[in-house]
């Protein structure tokens, strides 16, 4: 006898009490896998297509995405771009010209993998180091690569 398949139900919860019940998690010495939501992270992770597995934080440097909540409730994933004392500055690769800024408290995961286009990179790896360190700082240079980005996109 042939059995129905399974549904799956799909919920979506307001960020500030889903992310705060991640950060309870990963505190509790779990890993936690999200799939991206949001394009501040193009052209390397895309909006509902790619997943990011966070873990603790531990020690987090210059050039680590992270989950920091930038302000109570209010969580972003983004790249370390500075760390000064306690301060820590934060810009998505998709964004050109803003930063955000939190304390080192208030990183609430580092990356432990990335799964993109159905494929796992290490954040530790040389594959996601590699396009981490190609990706501009220089804003001008951001904004021109991500247009075209965008172009090729649509064509696609």
């Amino acid at each position: 006898m042939r059995q129905a398949p399974h549904k799956t139900a799909s919920v979506e919860l307001p960020n500030d009490k889903f992310l705060k019940e991640v950060r309870t998690l990963i505190a509790a010495g779990h890993d936690v896998t999200l799939r991206v939501r949001g394009v501040s992270m193009r052209p390397f992770l895309e909006d509902r297509r790619d997943q990011i597995v966070l873990t603790q934080p531990g020690v987090v440097k210059v050039g680590d995405a992270v989950l920091a909540e930038i302000a109570p409730g209010k969580y972003v994933y983004h790249r370390i771009i500075s760390i000064e004392g306690d301060k820590v500055t934060l810009r998505g690769d998709g964004n050109v010209y803003g930063t955000e800024q939190c304390r080192l408290a208030d990183v609430a995961a580092a990356t432990k993998e990335l799964i993109r286009k159905g494929r796992s990179y290490s954040a530790q790896g040389k594959a996601w180091r590699y396009y981490s360190a190609l990706w501009p700082s220089w804003s001008f240079a951001r904004r021109v690569l991500l247009k075209l980005y965008r172009m090729l996109k649509l064509y696609k």
